[in-house]
This record gives C-alpha cells, structure tokens and sequence, in this order.
C-alpha cells in the first residue's frame, strides 16, 4: 500500500511540479535559514563550555560607585585572589589571575642559541601573564611539555602551537628562547593546542606570574586600587556562588582601603556567561551580545513557522484540482483514514525533498556564512548523532504540521459533491488562510522596520559627534618601546613632516576606553581620595584632537609648572561636583597622587568611550613623574592635514619610526577606523537583519501567492461571468487586490506597535539613540502593499484572460 501510496504521490508532484517546486523551495530556504540561524546560536552556546570545570569556574567582577561615577570592571586588584582563598578556603579551591595591563601589546622576538634575533619581531596583543595554577583550572591540550611544572619558574612561557610555528617554523620547540620587548629572555616550557574559537581568552602566550613579579622587583603590587588582573576562582563542589557573594560586603571592608570600602561591591560571574552576557569595563576581549542572539532565534522560527504557512496554503491552493481524485478514491471504498494517511505521506516526502536540499544550501553557503561571521562552523556538526536527531526531529516536525491541515481538508470532501462538480471550500478556510498571510506580512512589516532601525543607529553612532574631531588621526601604538623616553625628540621630527599639524600622546584610546585616577578634590574630606574617569596626555592633546575650552585655558608647554599644579575637567565634572558654574571651577583644588593640581580649564564634554556608554565626568590629567610619564605614554596621535597625501605621510613616518626604533615593526592604526569597529556587532547584525528580511519577504511572497492561487481558482467561474457582462481586467484586478489591501492593513495594525515596542528595547542598550521616525513605518506598510498589490495584480490578470467560455466550462 505504502509503494502506491509513493507512486500516487510522485506521480501527482510531476504533474503539479510547479506547486511542487515552489514548495519545496519555500520549506528548504526555511529550513536551510532556520538551521544556519540554529549552528550560530549553538557556536555561541559552547563558549568556555570545553573546560571540565567549566560550571564551577568564576571570575570575580568588581563594581565601584563614587557618587554617581560609576566603573564596572571585569579586573580586579593582584592581592584580592590570594585573599578570597585564604578567606574562604573550603569553598576556594584554586585561583588564576591573568594580565596584560588591560590590552597592552608586546614585541616578541625568537632567539638564535647565540642570542641574536632569528628573524623580523612580531607585535602581539595576545600575550597574557598568568598563575602557575592555569592548568589546573582550565583545560588546554598540551602538545610538547608538563603541564604540572610549565609555568612554575621565572622566565618560562608556554606558547600556543601556531605560535610555535610562526616564531621558528616547527611545534617542538621545548627550551627554545623568546625575547619580549626586548628586554626579558623567556624560555618555552610548553606547547598547546591553539583555544577553541568557543573561548572568551583566547592566547598565544602565557608567561609565568612569577615572570611579571621580577619586573615589581619579586612582588606583585599589594595595592587594592590598581586593578587590571583578570582574577578566576574555581570552587569546591556543591558550593554555591551565592554563599560567597553574600560574605563579600565583610570581605570588602576587611581587605579594601577605606576611600574604597564603601563603594566597591564585588561579584562572581560564571565563566560560561562571560561571552553572551558580559559588557564590563576591560573586558579581556570583546564580547557577544544575548539580545542579538534571543532577536536571531525569533527571526528563525518565524521563518521556519512561515515556510510551513506556505506549504499548507499551497497545498490547499491545488485542492480544486485534486478534489475529483478524492471523490473517486471514496466511490472505490478508501477511508477518510487512508486518505489522510496519503497526503501526511506526501506531506513528509516534501519536506524530506526540502530537507535534502536545505543541507545541499547550507553546504554550499557555510564557508561565505563562516567568513562573515567569523566562525569556523564545520558541515559535519549537522551529521553527528545529536544532529542526526535533530534534523530527524525538524523533518517530522515540519512535515506533519506542514500536511496535517492539507490532509484533514482533502480528506473531507464529500464524493456526490465532487463529481457533480459542486464543490465549495467555504468561507472558513479562505478566512483561515487569510489570517496566516496576515502574519506572514506583520512578521515581514516588524522586520522591514527592525532592519532600517538598525541601520539608521549604527550610522547614527559612526556620525554622531564624539566631541573631538577624530578624522585625519594617525595612532602609533609606543607602550614600553624606546621611543617613549625620546618622545620630545621624536614629536619635534614628525612636526618637520610636510602635512602633520600636531603630535601628542595619551595612555588610552580617545573615543574607546579610559581609566580610572584617584583625586583629593575640593569640598571633600580631605584624607578621603575620589575616583574618577581620567585620560593620562601629554602637551597639544586638546589641540590635536581639536577639543573646546569652555573656561580657563588649555595646558601650556612653556609653563613648567602645569603638570603639577593644574589639570583639565570637563563640563560633566563640573555639574557632578555640584559647582556652579564652569567659571566658578577654575581654582578649585583637584590634586591628583603626586601633584598639587587646580583647575587651569574646562573642556566641553567629550565622548572618552563608545556611545554605548553615557557621557559624565573625566579628568585630563599630565603625569609629573619621569617613570609615570613614560608608563603612561601608551599611543602617540598624529594629525594629518585635510588632504595630506596618505601614503606618502605615512612613508615618511616609517622612516622618522626606523630612525627612533630602530628593528621594532612600525605599527599604526586610523582612530576613526578604530572607533568604527566598536560597532561591528551591530553592523553584522544589520547585515544578517537585512538578509533575512529579505528571505522573510520572498518566502512570505510565496505564501501570498498560495493563497491568490487558491481564491483566482475558487473565483474562476465568477470572473468569467464579470467577463461575458463587459468587465475590464481593471475591474478583475481591483476586485482581489482590495481584499489583500484589507490584509496588508490589518498587518500594520499588528506590526507597527509590535515593531515599536521590540525596536525600543533594542535601542535601550545604547546611551545615546536615533528613534525610528513615523516614516520608517510607511515605509514598511508601503513595501507590504507593492507586494501584496504585484503579486494580486499578476495572478488575477492571468485568471481574467482566460477566455470566458473556458471559464464557465470551469468545474
């Protein structure tokens, strides 16, 4: 039975192969969208997931609050792991701490057994200091060396096996000696397995601990202010984090300072969360985000949800035509059983036909979908047993919620009915069908505007001024490199270069992050520091970035005594400290560690982070210390002249570079570039909205084909009389358009708030926002209409030049 059932089937996909092919296109896109939507959230899913320990690793947060200025910092200071063990140490089993001054870069050389450099030196931002204990909490293949004793010592590294290969050419490299910046030797004790692109750190380098204490003279800092290590616990089984969180308030005034112990609130963030759910200060990397992550799901199962709309309004659609097949099958003695059991077969064997070829996409579409996502996402994932399961579980799925509706409605045509050629679907099934493709064009209409909104914000954030005048900035990464001790030397030769107007140095990236200074400030207890958000510059940093004094006056090189006595606040300070004026702040005393500093100016308010962020208070502060001043000079700023002739800078800035460098690589970025890439993930996002969108469209386009097919056939007598009686094709058109016009503006009634509401709560995690305009939603309810309107259009052209004498002949 089952063998004819087949046969009957084939034999009627031949025979409808249009309806056929429309069908199975609509479920394989569906399907082929939904799965590489389901590989992505699943890649996002593993993330530090490999580690055994994975559900009891923590990394401890830390929260400050100074009178509304607020820093939540993923970092946290040297001593306070240490400490959390000793304080805690039937819940602490074991800590790691890991650092690299919050991005610092590194000039990593390989070295001959003679100590001469084996080839040009690479600059790496991902060399990290950690605890002897890391292999033990985390897990990571060791290819060459002990994990036990690799990072007990001074001086040892363990380097990843990529690494390896590119420092000497080969992966057993166990004893082999590596310079970096050039003044501490490093000697590798350990080979890995590169991390898993599923890691929220991922490594190159791994110095000992004990490396990084001989460069604070065999001690790591005991302050509880300076907090740039990464800090990671790992508990004892069955404790539960929040036995510890609730002890942290004792902790914090046992151990923390007294200026601090009032404002920090410590936390503890599992290490499995960390990349969907984590957008602290100094995040070792960049993170994802869970909204996007919750907004590509939805977007996957409606599109799965529509393609089976579409199949079963395109099923229905050819009804008429197979209705007499019905009536016979029940005049020779099949049962309503047998029937439905046939269409459900032909339901599944769709959906099997557009499974295969939604793998067939997905295999060839996975590589550009791994480019642009930047994942490595292998085919082979949907062909392990778990994926077996769940493609087995979407076919069924899909095939019978598909074929259930068709099936119970062939099922039941009555057979005297149908061979006397009087049947008539009813108006429940057209009101049915009109109620899906009412949510086909609402799902289409939210996402036209989600799409739009999202391009309208990241253009928004690219152009919204930062408060400074970020084009034509040229930033030469310098921290620990000889150039810093020679900066007057080496500002005073890039000045002598045809089209650089200023040259300035700062510690952290304008427009991207700070740091946090502790002040004595006026009006407070004056035993009492202050906590603030501060960019540590040098001389011409206002000019160079083109930032308005709003009061006072700007630093001034020939006044030597400006690092000491005076510093720049912004108008956010002034407001925050409660002055009443930006006049009324210049004098105030605002003393920094080693200075006696007042305020010499105010500047208007900047944007010293991404717009993510609100902008408040910050400090422009030049350090009085040689040491500090070299420290702190972590980016050199060069602004080109409107113009310029790039290439041609840049050349001479590479040979000014070579001449203060000499053997270091010459490395720059544009800021504005830079700045740009704080928005990848929301530019990818509008990408894959605008994608998707337009698949939603084509197959929502598909399902509203169905059902104009189905009402032209249902229609077709009807139109043929309006024919005979001098009807024009106008009068036909109008006649079926205006029943979807009807739809497309019950769908507005549905999207437009729906898409207001989820726009809205997107656009909640910015600080600063470019609401939808009242145009973006005419614009959604316009491109629904045009559709709905070409798609009617088109079909009852076809049905009302049909020759009138056919079309009565019709049934």
């Amino acid at each position: 039975m089952i063998k004819i059932h087949i046969k009957l089937i084939l034999r009627n996909i031949f025979r409808n192969s249009l309806f056929a092919l429309i069908n199975v296109t609509g479920l394989a896109l569906g399907l082929a969208i939904s799965l590489l939507i389901g590989l992505y959230i699943h890649d996002e899913l593993k993330y530090d997931r490999y580690h055994t320990k994975a559900e009891r690793i923590y990394r401890v947060t830390s929260f400050s609050d100074f009178g509304g200025v607020v820093e939540k910092s993923s970092s946290c200071p040297a001593p306070l792991a240490p400490a959390l063990q000793a304080e805690f140490p039937q819940s602490v089993l074991n800590y790691v701490r890991i650092f690299n001054d919050w991005g610092t870069e590194y000039r990593i050389e390989a070295v001959k057994p003679g100590g001469d450099t084996l080839h040009t030196a690479f600059r790496e931002r991902n060399f990290y200091f950690v605890d002897s204990t890391y292999f033990e909490v985390f897990d990571h293949v060791f290819l060459y060396g002990n994990p036990a004793e690799a990072l007990n010592k001074p001086g040892s590294v363990v380097v990843t096996g990529s690494v390896a290969l590119k420092l000497f050419g080969r992966q057993d490299i166990l004893g082999k000696s590596i310079r970096a910046d050039g003044l501490f030797p490093l000697t590798v004790t350990g080979v890995v397995e590169d991390p898993p692109l599923q890691s929220h750190f991922r490594f190159g380098y791994l110095a000992s601990m004990r490396t990084l204490a001989m460069r604070f003279r065999g001690q790591l800092p005991a302050t509880w202010v300076w907090n740039p290590f990464w800090t990671y616990i790992l508990l004892n089984d069955n404790v539960r984090p929040e036995s510890i969180e609730s002890q942290f308030p004792g902790f914090v005034q046992k151990y923390f300072y007294d200026a601090e112990k009032n404002h920090i609130t410590l936390g503890l963030q599992p290490i499995t969360s960390i990349h969907l759910h984590s957008a602290l200060d100094y995040e070792i990397e960049p993170n994802g985000n869970a909204s996007y992550i919750r907004i590509l799901g939805f977007i996957a199962v409606f599109l799965l949800v529509i393609a089976i709309i579409n199949f079963m309004n395109l099923s229905t659609a050819s009804s008429a035509g197979r209705a007499k097949e019905v009536g016979v099958k029940k005049v020779f003695g099949a049962i309503r059983s047998q029937l439905i059991g046939q269409f459900m077969l032909e339901s599944l064997l769709m959906a099997f036909l557009a499974m295969i070829a939604a793998l067939v996409l997905i295999n060839l579409s996975l590589p550009a979908f791994n480019q642009f996502t930047q994942k490595m996402i292998p085919a082979a994932t949907l062909f392990t047993w778990p994926g077996i399961a769940v493609l087995t579980i979407l076919w069924l799925i899909t095939g019978i919620l598909a074929g259930t509706y068709p099936a119970f409605f062939l099922s039941s045509f009555k057979p005297v009915t149908v061979l006397k050629g009087k049947l008539t679907l009813g108006a429940r099934s057209i009101r049915a069908r009109k109620i899906l493709v009412t949510f086909q064009l609402a799902v289409s209409m939210i996402l036209i505007i989600g799409t739009f909104s999202a391009f309208r914000q990241l253009n928004y954030l690219r152009n919204t001024g930062s408060g400074f005048d970020r084009e034509n900035i040229l930033m030469l990464p310098v921290q620990k490199l000889p150039v810093v001790r020679t900066y007057d030397s080496f500002k005073g030769r890039l000045l002598n270069i045809n089209g650089i107007e200023r040259v300035t140095a700062v510690d952290y990236i304008p427009g991207k992050d700070h740091n946090s200074h502790e002040f004595k400030i006026e009006g407070f207890p004056p035993d009492k520091w202050q906590f603030f958000p501060a960019l540590v510059v040098k001389h011409d940093f206002v000019k160079t970035f083109g930032i308005q004094i709003v009061a006072g006056r700007d630093y001034n090189q020939e006044n030597k005594t400006d690092p000491t006595d005076g510093i720049l606040i912004n108008e956010a300070m002034v407001k925050h400290l409660g002055w009443k004026s930006n006049e009324d702040a210049i004098g105030r005393k605002f003393s920094s560690i080693r200075g006696q500093e007042r305020v010499i100016g105010v500047f208007a308010n900047i944007h010293a982070r991404s717009l993510h962020h609100p902008r408040g208070p910050l400090v422009l502060n030049i350090k009085e210390v040689e040491w500090e001043v070299n420290y702190f000079t972590m980016f050199i700023a060069v602004r080109l002249a409107k113009g310029v002739n790039i290439q041609e800078s840049l050349r001479q800035v590479n040979q000014a570079w070579e001449e203060f460098n000499p053997g270091i690589p010459f490395d720059y970025f544009f800021l504005d570039e830079t700045l740009s890439r704080l928005y990848v993930h929301e530019e990818k996002g509008g990408q894959i909205s605008a994608l998707l969108t337009l698949l939603v469209i084509f197959v929502a386009s598909l399902g509203l084909l169905g059902l104009v097919s189905y009402m032209a056939v249902q229609r077709t007598r009807e139109i043929g009389i309006r024919r005979v009686l001098g009807g024009s094709v106008f009068s036909v058109v109008w006649l079926m358009s205006k029943e979807f016009l009807l739809l497309v503006g019950f769908a507005i009634l549905i999207s437009f708030p729906a898409g207001y509401f989820l726009i809205n709560y997107w656009l909640s995690q910015f600080a600063f926002q470019s609401p939808p305009p009242a145009w973006l939603f005419a614009l959604s309810g316009l491109v629904s209409a045009v559709v709905a309107l070409g798609i009617t259009s088109w079909q009852a052209i076809r049905a009302a030049h049909i020759a009138p004498a056919d079309a009565l002949r019709y049934e």
